[in-house]
C-alpha cells in the first residue's frame, strides 16, 4: 500500500499584465476559466486596454488543450489534493497583490467559470473588499463563503448555460441574464461591465 507525504516547494507562476502607456484609471484582476489559454481569454478585453490596467494570474497547472502539443491551457485545480492546491493559490494570489502593489479598494475583479470559484475562495478567506466583483458563468457555495460583500458582487448568467445550477437562478441575489450559454464576448463585456 502506498503512503503519501506532501512537501512544500517553490514554483514559478505567471502573471500577465497589460498596462497602458499613458497611465490607467482602474485595475482589473481577471481570472480565467478551466483549460483557457491566456491570449485567447484576454482577446475579449483588448478593446478596453487603453484606460485599464489588466492583471491576469494564470492557474498553476498547465497542459495542452488538445493532444500532445499545440495551445496550452491552464487549470486552477482538480479534486486531487484540493486543500493543498487551494493553499498554493492563496500564497500565489497574495504574493501577486504585494508584488504589484495592488490596492484592493481601488481594484475590480472579473472571474469566469472555474475562475469564479478560485476568486471567491480567495476573497472570502482574506476578507478582501474589492471595489467591484463580477462573477461570470460561475457557481459558488454561499453557505461556505460568509465573508463576501454581496453588495459589491454582480453575477452574469447565460439563459442557456448548462453549468449553472438552479440555486442561483432562484436566489434573491442580483444577477444579469444574457442570451446564450457558457461564454462571454467583447460585446457582452461592453454592455454589462465596461459601459461607464
Amino acid at each position: 500500500m502506498l503512503t503519501t507525504k506532501n512537501i512544500i516547494t517553490q514554483k514559478h507562476a505567471r502573471v500577465f499584465i497589460s498596462s497602458p502607456k499613458n497611465g490607467y484609471k482602474i485595475t482589473w484582476i481577471l481570472f480565467h476559466g478551466y483549460a483557457q489559454n491566456i491570449d485567447d481569454f484576454f482577446r475579449f478585453f483588448e478593446a478596453f486596454k487603453n484606460d485599464v490596467r489588466f492583471i491576469i494570474p494564470e492557474g498553476l497547472s498547465r497542459f495542452y488543450q488538445k493532444g500532445l502539443d499545440g495551445k496550452v491551457g491552464s487549470s486552477w485545480m482538480t479534486s486531487e489534493e484540493r486543500e493543498f492546491e487551494i493553499l498554493d493559490q492563496f500564497y500565489f494570489l497574495n504574493k501577486m497583490l504585494r508584488d504589484f502593489n495592488i490596492k484592493v479598494a481601488q481594484t475590480n475583479v472579473f472571474a469566469f467559470s472555474q475562475g469564479t470559484a478560485t476568486a471567491c475562495r480567495w476573497i472570502n478567506q482574506f476578507k478582501l473588499d474589492f471595489n467591484k466583483v463580477c462573477f461570470w458563468s460561475g457557481i459558488i457555495d454561499f453557505e461556505k463563503h460568509t465573508n463576501l460583500n454581496l453588495n459589491k458582487i454582480e453575477f452574469f448568467v447565460g439563459d442557456n448555460d448548462r453549468f449553472i445550477n438552479s440555486a442561483l437562478r432562484k436566489s434573491t441575489l442580483k444577477y444579469f441574464t444574457y442570451e446564450g450559454g457558457h461564454f462571454f464576448t467583447t460585446k457582452l463585456l461592453q454592455q454589462y461591465i465596461f459601459n461607464q
